[in-house]
């Protein structure tokens, strides 16, 4: 893996079934590769941060996009570390909830630093100039799965 990869969680606790099935997907977790076994994270009722890619052995897919330069992921890093510490956005999953289940998007514009993990991922990316999933403003990891720009490369 290197750094920038996106690892999305095949989860097994009933929430992230709950998501699997509202999204009609097989991942409900989006993560970012930083490097030495690590992964940022924007995950509910906990602060934006790193955590070791143990904790989500054999539900992980690994996702590269090969047009990443070595500048652009060192860019997704440092994006990401600035992220560190920042709030989970519960709202946003509300209206992402609503826009997979009643086919409405509702406007919406995420605070400053304030995340869910799908948002968090693509918006790294956009900070390099990438646009993962283009004409969908808060992309979901079922999204993230279909991005024409990424390609699977493993699990773990």
């Amino acid at each position: 893996m290197q750094i920038g990869d996106i690892c999305l969680e095949k989860g097994t606790g009933w929430i992230s079934k709950t998501i699997e099935d509202i999204e009609h997907s097989k991942y409900s977790h989006a993560t970012t590769y930083i490097g030495y076994d690590n992964l940022i994270e924007a995950e509910g009722f906990e602060r934006t941060g790193a955590v070791p890619i143990e904790k989500y052995k054999g539900q992980l897919d690994i996702y590269t996009c090969d047009s990443l330069t070595d500048a652009q992921r060192q860019g997704i890093k440092q994006y990401l570390s600035k992220q560190v510490g920042s709030r989970y956005d519960y709202l946003l999953l509300l209206v992402e909830a609503i826009r997979y289940i009643f086919h409405v998007v509702l406007p919406y514009k995420e605070p400053f630093k304030s995340h869910i993990c799908s948002t968090l991922v693509s918006d790294a990316y956009k900070s390099v100039g990438i646009d993962l999933c283009p004409n969908i403003k808060c992309p979901s990891p079922s999204d993230l799965s279909d991005s024409k720009l990424l390609r699977k490369i493993g699990t773990y």
